[in-house]
């Protein structure tokens, strides 16, 4: 008997009770749900943190945990219980009334299930509005209390109809009529169908006053891109997330005010993308529209066989930059023109700039040669037409060198006769003795290495074609180039202590993983770290680059920024990441 009452016992300690609840069962998509799993029993401390499923109308930011314990002695026996508190916050996506599921927790083979809970969520936010700043309590009678009237981000674009890979510049605006005290960046979405430029970042909180249909606010232009659509079509330009801490004033001596976290988002645009137009569509047109530019240069015009000089294209102007291809040139006998060597300058606003097309051409023979004008064609979207531009053409005089240069079969030319059937008999009888060179060193090793160029040149020419016809290994190519140049304006940013070294630093690692990860330009981070999640690789790199991003998102955003010390050790980090991640094989 005392046995059995021993098993009940044991079996009694063991069991578990686990609930589950919600802070409030209906919300507004500019709020955050609670969710909350609560574990009790003498192990409960052992539990692991249970897994939440795929929630349809949420996403999970994270949780926190908590513990509680009590002790008690029933006949002479001590017995303790642990509470364990678990803590999901959820941010909803759409209005519609949505289940949140059962949660299973697997322990000692047993499973334990929570309930499920609907809960309905409306558009805006269902909690009381903090009163607004004292700076605009004059005029409270004149507006309205609702929180939605007083914070919100609005997207703005010029116009609502656009050709394909015509610039889109989009500007995100905060207006506010509270007292804020930090903004945040909630993950970026998607740009599906666009090439995404980032144009415009804030350091750090910085206001404006401005009367917005006949009321006072506070603006901030929060981010600045441009997008250039890849398709055509109705699309959708998707809103933008900005966490905002609203800080409320003290009521009495002994209130210091708090502090309260909102979600807000802008409304998605939607636009119409045109085709460009086929009619009288010019034969020098490679995709190239906005407004350009042409000009031409060439660094010398009188040489000798086998010299070279360098014929130079420079496209200026405003629009897509980077997605036209470069104008074509004409095949000219005896001038061999290398490969190009083709730089892009961008300006700060991702739309104007130039590109710069560099030849280097040899010249095979002697005569006179003429290099023609060049045509350069692009769509005009305010003319809604196609302009061409030429440049000049050149005149280029090679005179005769000083040793024979015969680099392929082209540069040859046949010996001929004129007026004659039959060459001169040769009367000198003093031939000379033509040594062939068959068995010569320096003719077996021409020859060979002749051999070896034809590889070679093989594996170059499908280097330059994958380079020209496959736009994701042209960007893992560049990557490294990217992140270079955005740790070089990270370090100069470290070495003065200012905060632009997190603007730069979430740039530049971000663009750097989307492109060796080929996922789309403007990938969230979240899309990001879970690309590499995919790849496994190494736990404490992992962790390093998701709290990199966190702290990025949270410093560019604190009044003041971080300190000179914080920036210094959290550029060590930078360098540890960016080692670690060089070794990556994505």
């Amino acid at each position: 008997m005392i046995l059995i009452l021993a098993v009940i016992s044991f079996l009694a300690a063991q069991e578990l009770k686990v609930d589950s609840y919600l802070d409030k069962t209906k919300i507004g998509t500019d709020d955050y749900l609670k969710y909350t799993i609560e574990i009790s029993g003498e192990e409960a401390n052992r539990v692991s943190t249970p897994q939440l499923p795929d929630i349809k109308g949420f996403k999970n930011l994270g949780t926190s945990s908590s513990t509680s314990s009590s002790v008690s002695i029933i006949n002479g026996r001590m017995q303790s219980e642990y509470t364990q508190s678990y803590t999901y916050t959820l941010a909803p996506q759409a209005v519609g009334t949505y289940l949140i599921p059962p949660v299973s927790i697997n322990y000692k083979k047993q499973i334990y299930t929570t309930s499920a809970i609907k809960v309905e969520v409306v558009q805006g936010s269902t909690e009381p509005a903090p009163p607004t700043s004292g700076n605009f309590n004059q005029r409270r009678n004149n507006t309205s209390e609702n929180l939605s009237d007083n914070l919100f981000l609005q997207a703005k674009i010029r116009k609502t109809t656009f050709f394909q890979n015509e610039a889109i510049v989009v500007d995100y605006t905060l207006y506010t009529r509270y007292d804020i005290s930090n903004l945040a960046f909630g993950d970026e979405p998607n740009f599906n169908g666009f090439w995404k430029e980032d144009a415009y970042t804030p350091n750090q909180v910085s206001l404006s006053r401005e009367n917005y249909n006949g009321t006072l606010f506070n603006t901030m232009l929060m981010k600045t891109i441009v997008l250039f659509p890849t398709q055509t079509g109705k699309m959708q330009i998707p809103s933008l997330e900005v966490k905002v801490d609203i800080r409320t004033q003290p009521r009495s001596f002994f209130d210091f005010g708090s502090t309260k976290q909102y979600s807000i988002r802008s409304e998605p645009l939607k636009i119409t993308v045109q085709d460009l137009p086929e009619t009288d569509k010019p034969a020098a047109f490679t995709n190239a529209v906005g407004t350009f530019n042409i000009s031409s240069k060439i660094s010398t015009t009188e040489m000798k066989v086998g010299d070279s000089f360098t014929y130079t294209l420079e496209v200026s102007g405003s629009g897509n930059l980077y997605q036209f291809d470069v104008p074509k040139l004409p095949e000219i006998q005896h001038l061999r023109f290398l490969d190009p060597e083709i730089t892009t300058d961008i300006n700060a606003n991702k739309i104007s700039g130039k590109k710069t097309i560099k030849y280097l051409v040899i010249a095979q023979e002697k005569g006179t040669f003429t290099i023609p004008a060049i045509s350069f064609s692009y769509f005009d979207v305010n003319r809604k037409d196609y302009v061409t531009k030429k440049t000049p053409e050149y005149t280029i005089t090679v005179g005769e060198g000083t040793g024979s240069f015969i680099p392929s079969s082209t540069a040859q030319s046949s010996v001929h006769q004129e007026g004659k059937d039959i060459g001169f008999i040769i009367r000198n009888t003093n031939l000379q003795n033509r040594n062939i060179y068959f068995d010569s060193f320096v003719y077996w090793f021409i020859f060979l290495l002749l051999i070896l160029l034809i590889p070679i040149s093989t594996i170059y020419a499908n280097e330059q074609e994958k380079l020209h016809g496959n736009i994701d290994y042209l960007r893992q190519k560049q990557a490294a180039k990217i992140l270079k140049r955005y740790m070089k304006q990270a370090s100069e940013c470290q070495a003065k202590g200012i905060p632009g070294f997190y603007a730069a630093a979430q740039t530049g690692l971000s663009s750097y993983l989307a492109d060796k990860l080929r996922s789309p330009r403007g990938s969230t981070t979240e899309h990001i770290m879970n690309k590499l999640n995919d790849k496994q690789i190494e736990n404490q790199l992992y962790v390093k680059i998701q709290n990199t991003f966190e702290k990025c998102n949270q410093a560019r955003f604190m009044p003041g920024g971080f300190s000179k010390q914080n920036i210094d050790d959290d550029y060590k980090l930078l360098q540890e990441i960016v080692v670690g991640i060089s070794k990556l094989k994505l």
